[in-house]
């Protein structure tokens, strides 16, 4: 039996603000999340500028010792899929979802890089300091599903969870398999999107290598333009079949 399916909630932690309602409304606007890069030392690279998330400071959104073992990029989806749930309905007042919602709900999170900061963090202290040792987390840190398996377990999820790796595409390529996966009755529920922080110095020099890189701003409709510029954020949404939530109530967004 095929589904029709919608979208129930969306989150979005972006350049454009800390929120989906904020990064729309700037967007509206039209206004830029490029400028100068602020978060890490930029003394050996030729490309200072990125749109950044700016301000974030993780511990308004994690306890101290759960949000150290998480990586930017795991961090942003969390916030992202906090705020799609949020606007879903679906989570119970522990903020799980009924555990027999969780048994039929899948968690398809792409990135194209995965955990990038604790990648370079740990070669500058292994290589640049000389220290002999990485954190005893660093693997489930910078894994590629991290973020998808967090999401799983913050939110009890306990159907098909995995992340999807294709380059810039792969929110896209998630965001089709988790439809795919409602549509077919696979999942009564599915949270999906993509996550990336990727502006670290080693990712950025590896940039510039490529020659692609705009060292003022992006701008691909302009016969001036230079190239691209690398950002960073996470954006979620909820699917699931249209008839539970039009039973439930739920908001549609979209179809």
């Amino acid at each position: 039996m095929s589904h029709r399916v919608v979208v129930t909630g969306c989150g979005c932690i972006s350049p454009l603000g800390p929120t989906a309602s904020e990064s729309w409304a700037a967007m509206r606007e039209g206004r830029c999340g490029i400028g100068p890069i602020t978060t890490i030392p930029t003394d050996i690279l030729n490309v200072r500028v990125a749109a950044e998330v700016r301000d974030f400071d993780w511990t308004r959104h994690f306890e101290s010792k759960r949000g150290a073992l998480l990586d930017r990029f795991t961090q942003f989806a969390l916030i992202a899929a906090r705020e799609a749930f949020g606007q879903a309905g679906l989570l119970q007042a522990d903020g799980r979802l009924p555990e027999a919602l969780g048994l039929d709900t899948a968690a398809i999170v792409g990135s194209g890089v995965g955990g990038l900061h604790t990648l370079d963090d740990s070669f500058r202290r292994l290589y640049g300091e000389g220290v002999p040792r990485v954190h005893p987390f660093t693997i489930p840190r910078l894994m590629v599903n991290a973020a998808a398996s967090q999401v799983s377990m913050e939110f009890g999820i306990m159907g098909p969870s995995y992340a999807v790796a294709s380059a810039c595409a792969s929110a896209n390529h998630a965001i089709g398999e988790a439809f795919r996966m409602v549509r077919e009755g696979r999942a009564r529920v599915a949270v999906t999107g993509g996550s990336e922080a990727c502006i670290t110095v080693g990712t950025l020099k590896g940039w510039e290598a490529l020659r692609v890189m705009a060292v003022d701003t992006c701008r691909p409709f302009s016969a001036g333009r230079k190239g691209m510029v690398l950002g960073e954020g996470a954006a979620v949404f909820v699917l699931e079949r249209l008839e539970d939530a039009r039973a439930r109530g739920a908001p549609i967004l979209a179809e």
